[in-house]
């Protein structure tokens, strides 16, 4: 059976150090130092998932703002040698029901459209059809961050999906959180599709 925990920052870090570094290119991997600066901002809510052995399975990593009522997904993976296994929409429940005070979680996802190889069009066709299944709803808020088009889904937990209007209002408030000024204007295009 899982089960969910909120970790500490000395958690946050071992996860770091012993996984994250495997499941995600160095060009998507924030430096800790500024995984540490949000979370000492109480803006970086970050979850791991244990088995019956208290063995972790996968683990979920968010950027917020300090009383905001949406979380945006900044990391989640499965254990490599987990993967596949069904673990990772096991989680989702247990994020709805641990952020059960949010109204829900903003997830991007790259967009199919902007895929130049056929290969990458059906692993990004995988990855949305993943989340739907656990839950998730397309919106039509986008964004172009550091050049990279993405779509933005919701999963709603206390309030159903938003207006594109209302995600895309969140969605920056977020980003002012993640990036400092500068940062958000060179790297940050939040927009709603038409």
């Amino acid at each position: 059976m899982l089960h969910i925990k909120k970790l500490n920052l000395d958690e946050i870090r071992e996860i770091y150090n012993a996984y994250m570094h495997e499941a995600f290119p160095p060009s998507e991997l924030r430096p800790f130092a500024s995984m540490e600066m949000l979370y000492n901002k109480n803006c970086y809510p970050c979850y791991g998932f244990y088995d019956e052995t208290d063995s972790l399975c996968a683990y979920a990593y968010f950027s917020c703002t300090e009383n905001g009522k949406y979380a945006l997904l900044d990391y989640f993976a499965v254990k490599k040698d987990l993967r596949g296994t069904g673990i990772g929409s096991k989680t989702f429940p247990l994020l709805r029901t641990e952020m059960k005070d949010r109204d829900g979680l903003l997830l991007e996802v790259e967009s199919v459209e902007s895929a130049e190889a056929e290969e990458e069009v059906n692993i990004r066709r995988r990855r949305i059809a993943f989340y739907e299944r656990c839950g998730c709803e397309m919106t039509k808020a986008k964004s172009l961050l550091y050049g990279v088009d993405f779509n933005i889904l919701v999963l709603p937990i206390a309030q159903p999906v938003p207006e594109a209007k209302v995600v895309l209002h969140e969605l920056e408030n977020i980003y002012h959180v993640m990036f400092d000024d500068e940062l958000y204007k060179r790297v940050c295009h939040p927009f709603i599709a038409e």
